[in-house]
């Protein structure tokens, strides 16, 4: 089975501050990273569906403890890649985010060089839309200064709020896309974070990062990796109970498919199902595509 051609895989991270962050004196990403004890707190509590949608970011940021937070386009591709195994949509979106004190008014703007790439460098911000659940994620938004010193913890949570756009981008929310010009607030502690999609088009996001077969292949590795520990989680007794009710058929496939098999994790991290005495299998193999 390929594993990176039995290479240690590159990390697929590109760094992503837009413009606007770079702009303000001193910014500092700061590091990604969420202790294990919080998400066994999180999966031991959550209602279904949120347990089944937060659990890949929180792994994801868990995975790339250490490393600088300013990776909203590699997180998105790789949870992008995570979410699709198990059924769900997930589209990076492009987004400029303003970030406003609830009394104070507006702090800093981030992301207002639009939708584009300099080399290695994205000139906005980087979020997931799910379209299924209406949920909005947003894994690397702790590279924010104003928002680690409030709660340094992902976006994860329905719209609040859709404005601007006009029948339009109603018609497109509609159909589970999101118009240009479409708003999403969160309360944040003493926080807001406006939203502001800056295109529909999740190609401007991507392609640079995947048009290289080798590095598109780094990202959905990493998103098979991502779900095949989730399953580790939502196979648990206590926890699969409430996992099996929520509404994703593909996930209830594969916690047949791999019931409490045996996992084994190599030298680089990837991670397979001893489905059966002597053969390992990766979870991407043991159902056909979406």
């Amino acid at each position: 089975m390929p594993k990176s051609k039995g290479r240690k895989p590159k990390r697929t991270t590109t760094r992503s501050q837009g413009r606007g962050a770079r702009a303000h004196s001193g910014y500092n990403p700061g590091q990604l990273g969420i202790p294990a004890t919080l998400i066994a707190n999180m999966v031991a509590a959550a209602p279904p569906d949120q347990l089944v949608e937060m659990l890949p970011p929180f792994l994801w940021l868990h995975h790339s403890t250490g490393i600088r937070a300013d990776l909203c386009v590699s997180a998105a591709i790789s949870l992008h890649h995570a979410y699709d195994l198990i059924g769900i949509t997930a589209r990076p979106t492009a987004v400029e985010l303003v970030i406003a004190h609830q009394t104070r008014g507006t702090l800093t703007r981030y992301g207002s060089g639009g939708a584009s790439w300099d080399g290695e460098q994205f000139n906005a911000h980087c979020v997931l839309w799910l379209p299924g659940s209406g949920r909005w994620v947003d894994a690397t938004v702790m590279q924010y200064p104003e928002v680690r010193a409030s709660m340094p913890l992902p976006v994860i949570g329905r719209m609040a709020g859709s404005i601007g756009g006009g029948p339009a981008s109603r018609a497109s929310l509609a159909e589970g896309r999101l118009a240009a010009g479409t708003h999403m607030t969160v309360p944040r502690e003493d926080l807001i974070l406006d939203y502001t999609v800056l295109t529909a088009d999740p190609d401007v996001v991507t392609d640079p990062l995947t048009a290289d077969p080798e590095r598109a292949a780094l990202f959905r590795f990493s998103g098979i990796n991502l779900i095949s520990n989730a399953l580790e989680w939502w196979r648990r007794p206590g926890i699969v109970e409430r996992a099996r009710t929520a509404p994703y058929p593909r996930l209830h496939a594969l916690l047949d498919a791999v019931g409490q098999a045996p996992v084994h994790v190599d030298a680089d991290g990837n991670r397979t199902f001893e489905t059966t005495p002597g053969a390992r299998t990766r979870i991407d193999e043991l159902l056909p595509a979406a």
